[in-house]
């Protein structure tokens, strides 16, 4: 697993930057409650996506377990992040009108606990907004990343971990295509 304190500082530019995250903040705006509402961010890391969320009358609040992602994520959404981990939140049941977990499930084994804290948190009739199928976009054509990594997908795991060491691993690459489903509570 990457050491996402160390990580931190170049995550954004190594992950596609600020047109990934207005893409990603794009849409999940077209899926949350209109007018004020408050919005928990889970797994927040730098904030990229999360203060793009900010609007009038909405708190945005932004939860990750990684302080070096706290940091860039402070100055993007101030007063906005709390350290904390995905599986046992540090808000109360029925707190907030939406959640939003961007870029995170497909790299949990179990992605089960991290849903339960989400429906625990949601106020009846919230919704939970989040990216699925990210994995399998990477290997749906033929890419450097694909071929790097068919061996290993194909001997051992459905899924290849974030860890993996692939060729020009810091070089940017388009993000692949990726679904934004949201269900309501």
């Amino acid at each position: 697993m990457l050491d996402y304190d160390e990580e931190a500082r170049d995550y954004d530019t190594s992950r596609g930057g600020e047109p990934r995250a207005r893409a990603a903040a794009d849409a999940a705006e077209r899926l949350l409650p209109q007018g004020p509402c408050t919005v928990l961010d889970i797994a927040c890391g730098t904030g990229i996506v999360t203060g793009r969320l900010l609007r009038p009358g909405r708190t945005v609040v932004g939860v990750d377990r990684s302080p070096g992602m706290l940091g860039p994520a402070g100055r993007r959404v101030p007063g906005g992040v709390v350290r904390g981990d995905a599986t046992r939140l540090p808000f109360a049941s029925d707190a907030v009108d939406a959640v939003v977990i961007v870029w995170l499930l497909h790299l949990l084994p179990r992605p089960e606990p991290v849903l339960a804290e989400a429906a625990r948190v949601l106020r009846p009739g919230g919704v939970l907004i989040t990216t699925v199928d990210k994995n399998d976009a990477y290997f749906a054509e033929d890419s450097d990343i694909a071929r790097v990594t068919a061996d290993l997908r194909r001997g051992y795991a459905p899924h290849v971990p974030d860890s993996t060491a692939l060729p020009d691993q810091d070089a940017a690459r388009p993000d692949p295509q990726y679904r934004l489903v949201a269900l309501k509570a």
